[in-house]
């Protein structure tokens, strides 16, 4: 009984751990894919889903091409990511800081009602919390690199 438990605990901290990757990991692209896949939703509602269909058939359309733009974004970054990797290293960087910067700010908003006055001079305030939002975006960033490349491509591509 007593090995038992260690046992149990090692398997139950492997699980969260393999748990709390797979989170992190969804975290890191479910911004661009919410923000793209709700735009060709919205933008295609009008102009293709109301004239195939009709009823609440209209929203199955609207979530088929949803999940089709998520696709072919994924599909997108992982050909830029094999074929030109310093511009998907790029691209990636851009989309991680765009991302960290809508949630920073959604956050704060909702909790404080602005960004939080982190020194008594409001420009340097500002700049401040662009420095806490860029060091988390690298943070961000790197968990993309990792999930749209393997290891050996990964070496070359520190920004």
């Amino acid at each position: 009984m007593i090995l038992i438990l260690p046992i149990l605990l090692l398997f139950l901290l492997f699980i969260f751990y393999k748990i709390s990757k797979m989170i992190s990991r969804t975290v890191a692209v479910l911004i661009d894919f919410l923000f793209l896949g709700g735009f060709t939703a919205y933008s295609l509602h009008k102009i293709i889903s109301v004239k195939i269909a009709s009823g609440n058939a209209v929203y199955f359309w609207d979530i088929i091409f949803f999940i089709v733009s998520c696709v072919l974004y994924y599909i997108v970054l992982n050909y830029l990511v094999i074929n030109f990797p310093r511009l998907a290293a790029c691209i990636n960087y851009i989309i991680s800081w765009i991302g960290t910067f809508l949630v920073y700010t959604t956050i704060c908003i909702i909790f404080i009602g602005n960004f939080p006055q982190l020194l008594n001079n409001e420009f340097f305030s500002k700049l401040t919390n662009l420095i806490i939002i860029s060091i988390i975006a690298i943070i961000t960033f790197n968990i993309r690199k990792t999930m749209f490349a393997n290891e050996e491509r990964n070496e070359n591509l520190h920004f």
